[in-house]
């Protein structure tokens, strides 16, 4: 298990199943933070926390320029890996980080993630809060897009084996 921090960029490579507290435990000696709250979220996993949907992390919408997940690599079920390089969200095209963020593994698994964090102490972007439902119910036709992606990626692995 491993973490690489970029004090520069402010981001951390980490290994997918290090803990939050070990996340945490190894930012501390640089006064860095994910800044997630919530004792539960320190036991899980970084895998796991990011497929659950990064409980007790800071609302996205505070600062919607922000983002939690700068990149990853993470493995389809049918073995292959798939490497999302860090860079901001808005140059690299499809949002493959959505495959697994928040989804429950149902396409892969997070092995290592490239996350935002942030000084200790210092005051980060607000824009207000934001009253809508964060997490609404899917509609049919996107969970109809869902299990398309669904069947394809498991066509496409049937395939390569």
């Amino acid at each position: 298990m491993s973490l690489v921090l970029d004090e520069r960029s402010l981001l951390a490579e980490v290994d997918g199943s290090m803990t939050l507290a070990e996340v945490e435990s190894a930012l501390a000696s640089s006064a860095m933070t994910l800044d997630v709250s919530g004792a539960e979220s320190a036991r899980e996993t970084v895998a796991g926390w990011l497929a659950s949907g990064a409980r007790g992390a800071r609302d996205a919408w505070l600062d919607p320029a922000d983002h939690l997940v700068a990149g990853l690599d993470f493995r389809l079920h049918d073995g292959r890996g798939v490497v999302v390089r860090p860079a901001p969200r808005r140059s690299v095209g499809p949002d493959l980080i959505a495959l697994v963020v928040g989804m429950g593994e149902r396409f892969g698994k997070v092995e290592r993630a490239w996350l935002r964090v942030h000084r200790v102490g210092v005051r980060r972007p607000n824009v207000g809060r934001l009253d809508v439902d964060k997490d609404p119910l899917l509609l049919p036709e996107e969970a109809r897009l869902l299990e398309a992606i669904a069947t394809e990626v498991a066509s496409r692995s049937s395939r390569t084996r």
